[in-house]
């Protein structure tokens, strides 16, 4: 049979445990200098390369039944499932301050902002009918969860900096008759700014084709799709996160 007819997965590396000890080796060498430097995150490093396999190794059980079945309710319920680990990275591990009902507020906030986005997005932008394809939708609902969840952290972590930090500023705005919303705005807009900073200069420069999925993910997840696709699909998935952030933050 000729080599042009075979098929994307034949090409495809066969990737095994080896793989994942070599992987853990540049990481475990990272930790030794961390250990030796003093920084303090060699353990953090370790922890979080075995939290990733566990929870790859696991992800991989779940989505390979979800392909299998093509269920859209399963779809959704992965979909909640990825914002709702989401949102407990961006509360419980990633923010050092937090303010009352923050969890529900930031849940609320990335739900309502990934899933109606990635729904348009992939429906029309996309051209993929139904929307639900396992394949397409839960690929891209967890890009953009991941990717929210950078700016959420960004702009969180510095409004409530300058909120604990630069009170005396906000207090006297609101002695002076400004409303919450005046007070704040200085403070909203550098959050803004900072939250689309990293966004903005990742699309700016060539170094953004390297972000096109790798090989193995996109034997996965994006059969069938051309180099010129996949720079396509980048940009649409830049542009939903683009619109993401700025919704979640001005909201």
């Amino acid at each position: 049979m000729d080599g042009g007819s075979r098929s994307p997965a034949s090409d495809s590396p066969h990737l095994s445990m080896a793989n994942v000890g070599l992987a853990f080796a540049f990481v475990a060498f990272n930790a030794l200098v961390s250990s030796s430097f003093g920084l303090g995150v060699g353990g953090s490093l370790v922890s979080a390369a075995v939290r990733c396999v566990v929870q790859l190794s696991l992800v991989a059980m779940v989505l390979q039944k979800v392909f299998e079945a093509n269920n859209p309710w399963a779809v959704a319920g992965i979909a909640c499932l990825l914002n709702l680990m989401g949102t407990i990275e961006t509360v419980i591990n990633k923010s050092k301050r937090r303010y009352d009902h923050m969890f529900p507020s930031v849940f609320a906030g990335m739900i309502g902002s990934t899933i109606p986005v990635s729904i348009i997005g992939i429906r029309f932008a996309m051209a993929v009918d139904p929307f639900w394809k396992p394949e397409q939708y839960i690929p891209v609902v967890g890009m953009l969860c991941g990717s929210t969840i950078s700016g959420i952290v960004i702009s969180v972590t510095y409004v409530l900096k300058e909120i604990f930090e630069n009170k005396d500023k906000v207090e006297m705005y609101l002695a002076f008759g400004a409303t919450r919303w005046e007070a704040c705005k200085p403070i909203a807009k550098e959050a803004l700014r900072f939250a689309l900073t990293p966004n903005v200069n990742q699309m700016r420069y060539v170094i953004s084709l390297s972000l096109l999925p790798p090989p193995t993910f996109s034997t996965l997840c994006f059969r069938r799709i051309a180099l010129r696709e996949g720079v396509t699909f980048r940009f649409l998935v830049w542009a939903f996160f683009h619109f993401i952030t700025v919704h979640v933050h001005s909201g």
